[in-house]
């Protein structure tokens, strides 16, 4: 491939005039400029920090057809519990959750982390739970979309049962540190059974709630049919 375009120039009769001639100069110094960043940018290649903004939505739109996925961000909130709520606002004894959703406009990093779990082939094309697993880790731990080495696959649960496909993602761990082991404390310090732990998160799938909200709101594919659930853990 050239390295050079071919420049414009102007017709002979029009040689003597320096304005022309510094217009097709600039001209052809911007036709230049712009073919080396054609030639350098990469435009198929989306993953990595090469493309970012409006920049990589119109690459990503114009070359996969994809646009960027919004998320669904529900909370759910109960009411019902005694001296929670104003007088006469709900009945007695009665119980009510209010669930609110929110869009979430997707960041470049994960808009990235969702193109490669959808286009991403290098895993093959034969299922199995060590495919689906390496695809979940490489959405949770590949920054910007970039593939990343996901042998140690222990913190992500598959189950396929007939209501479909359980997904769970060890976010962290709990470790148990004080119980109310009888005649361990003063009376009535402690309620019956009470256990106290502290929970350690793992600093590596803090993507792990965009995930599970990607997979209820149908934005990551699957090569299946079968209801898919998602529980993280931690």
């Amino acid at each position: 491939m050239s390295d050079k375009i071919i420049p414009a120039y102007l017709y002979q009769q029009y040689n003597d005039d320096e304005n022309l001639q510094a217009f097709i100069d600039t001209y052809n110094s911007l036709a230049q400029g712009l073919y080396d960043w054609l030639k350098n940018a990469n435009l198929a290649v989306y993953a990595g920090n090469g493309h970012a903004g409006q920049e990589l939505r119109w690459l990503l739109k114009g070359l996969y057809g994809a646009d960027a996925p919004v998320l669904m961000n529900r909370r759910q909130r109960s009411y019902g519990a005694y001296n929670a709520l104003a007088f006469n606002q709900l009945a007695i004894n009665a119980w009510d959750v209010v669930t609110s959703d929110a869009e979430v406009e997707t960041s470049d990093d994960l808009f990235k982390r969702v193109m490669t779990w959808n286009f991403y082939k290098g895993d093959g094309f034969h299922f199995t739970i060590p495919w689906l697993k390496r695809r979940v880790l490489r959405f949770l731990t590949g920054v910007n979309g970039a593939d990343v080495v996901n042998d140690q696959r222990w913190s992500v649960s598959v189950l396929f049962s007939d209501a479909g496909a359980a997904v769970s993602v060890i976010n962290g761990y709990r470790e148990l540190t004080d119980t109310a082991v009888l005649n361990s404390a003063a009376y009535n310090t402690r309620s019956f059974n009470e256990a106290k732990s502290t929970l350690y998160k793992a600093n590596s799938y803090g993507y792990a709630t965009f995930f599970k909200q990607a997979f209820e709101g149908g934005i990551l594919h699957m090569p299946f049919y079968q209801p898919v659930s998602v529980t993280v853990v931690g």
